[in-house]
């Protein structure tokens, strides 16, 4: 009896160990996690060259660790297990306080920063059209009060204290207080995605306006529609899938808008609002703002009383231009990470009266699309 006992967890580890490959080789495969957000790795080419090039090993791997049985499962538990076990602030995303899930701090690349603020910088000068520079800050840095004790040191100030160095023809926004004065207010800062929520875009706006000497936005808005079940990126790349959902709010003008979405080769897409309701059944509902990212996004309002802006930005500005809109007869958003033409040639043929370099600080320190920019 006592020998039986010995040999049962051997013998429940193989039956598991068992029952898990034989649902690995014959049950069925996924080709996305919508949990994740990511396409899932297929089955690793097995032909002799690829062997011997060693890239079999590797898409085994990736094969092995997307398609596990119940892998959303032993995402999650291995999420929370790190938080039990202390180990929180260690990680690429913080369990904050009040269900914040936040991203760490990105490494302080300032080789990379001075290239993008520099580069910038240098195409403002050349257009000589009055030009501003607006970097969000991260969460971590807006939300202090909800990381976990134990965490990285945030740069935003950092960001902002070498920008003053190195930029001459764009003036910088600095909207770190603005931000975090409205944090004591409302909701600012979305506690599953890195963006900010629209509240927070309406005060990044009514700030850009006051600076460029524009009218103020609307104090009310009449046609505010909130919507549940918001999980956003941050989310997505956590595990803690226990964490209570976002909500989303559209702030609706009323304007009389016409949208246009190109990212090049034809693929041209027209709509009559700045919100795509399709969205809105997807866990991360954030692409409702102008349809998510696109190469070139050209809004015209011909009622709104300002003239023409045009807007070099990532997915921050996706929120913040539908309430630009209301304000500019044409908005013109450019996406490096996806706009492959000179974007003076652009400028040449449909001229702005002014120029807006739009940025949160993580994609300053992490992407180099900048290189783009001519």
């Amino acid at each position: 009896m006592k020998k039986w006992y010995s040999v049962l967890p051997m013998v429940v580890f193989l039956v598991f160990l068992a029952v898990m490959t034989a649902l690995l080789l014959f049950g069925p495969k996924g080709d996305f996690s919508v949990n994740e957000k990511r396409v899932l790795a297929q089955a690793p080419d097995l032909s002799p060259s690829a062997i011997l090039k060693g890239e079999t090993q590797k898409e085994l791997e990736d094969f092995t660790s997307d398609q596990v049985p119940g892998r959303d499962f032993f995402v999650g538990v291995n999420a929370y297990w790190t938080l039990a076990t202390g180990r929180n602030g260690a990680q690429d995303i913080y369990h904050g306080r009040d269900g914040y899930l936040i991203n760490s701090p990105k490494p302080y690349n300032e080789a990379l920063l001075t290239d993008n603020l520099t580069r910038f910088d240098a195409f403002a000068a050349k257009t000589g059209l009055p030009a501003d520079l607006i970097m969000v800050p991260t969460t971590g840095y807006l939300m202090e009060d909800k990381l976990p004790a134990a965490h990285g040191a945030y740069h935003d100030d950092q960001v902002y204290d070498l920008a003053a160095e190195k930029v001459q023809a764009l003036r910088i926004l600095d909207v770190r207080e603005t931000l975090r004065a409205g944090a004591k207010e409302g909701q600012v800062c979305y506690r599953t995605d890195h963006h900010l929520t629209s509240y927070g875009n309406y005060l990044l706006a009514q700030a850009y306006q006051k600076a460029a000497g524009g009218e103020d936005l609307r104090q009310d808005y009449d046609d505010i529609s909130v919507y549940d079940g918001f999980y956003g990126t941050t989310w997505s790349g956590s595990g803690y899938w226990l964490t209570k959902p976002d909500t989303v709010e559209l702030w609706d003008s009323g304007a009389q808008v016409t949208v246009t979405l190109d990212d090049g080769a034809g693929q041209v897409k027209t709509a009559h609002s700045l919100f795509f309701p399709d969205h809105l059944e997807d866990l991360d509902k954030y692409p409702v703002f102008l349809d998510g990212n696109h190469a070139l996004v050209t809004i015209e309002n011909p009622s709104a009383p300002g003239g023409s802006v045009l807007v070099i930005r990532d997915s921050y500005a996706h929120c913040f231009a539908t309430f630009l809109a209301e304000k500019y007869q044409k908005v013109t958003l450019v996406d490096l990470r996806y706009f492959r033409t000179p974007v003076s040639d652009l400028l040449a043929e449909h001229p702005a009266d002014r120029l807006l370099v739009l940025y949160g600080v993580d994609n300053l320190l992490t992407d180099n699309n900048s290189a783009w920019l001519s």
